[in-house]
């Protein structure tokens, strides 16, 4: 089964019903409910979402969401030698730098994101939500 790190950005699509991106970030995440692929997200991508979303949908809210989005999917551990190899890599944005290298380090297939231009350097494939449910259906 493929391991697929779910970018912030795609997260939030989800939990906020953003358009028009919801959709295929909905299905792309529901994969994992599908038992299709295991999803991660990076620790440092939980904060930040509760950040965001807290300010649109309340603390309560928000809390639940992230804690029912953590029932179904792995949380890519962030520690000494990933936040290093973020400190030496040669992409301009640091939060994308430790996206990737959580991602090497928890051995991740693929990285979703709505953003590519972030992971133009990752040695790791990314793929838009409507890309990888491409990939995963001609897979199967």
């Amino acid at each position: 089964m493929k391991k697929v790190l779910f970018d912030s950005d795609v997260i939030i699509d989800v939990l906020s019903r953003r358009e028009p991106f919801f959709s295929a970030s909905f299905q792309a995440l529901n994969l994992v409910n599908l038992r299709l692929i295991q999803g991660y997200i990076s620790a440092h991508a939980v904060t930040n979402i509760f950040y965001i979303l807290r300010k649109q949908l309340g603390i309560p809210t928000t809390l639940t969401l992230l804690q029912t989005l953590l029932e179904e999917i792995c949380i890519a551990p962030i520690n000494d030698s990933v936040i290093h190899a973020a400190l030496t890599n040669p992409q301009n944005d640091f939060e994308d730098a430790v996206t990737r290298e959580a991602a090497r380090a928890s051995h991740i297939d693929y990285i979703v994101t709505r953003n590519l231009k972030d992971y133009t350097q990752s040695s790791i494939p990314a793929f838009l939500p409507e890309q990888l449910l491409a990939n995963i259906i001609s897979d199967s």
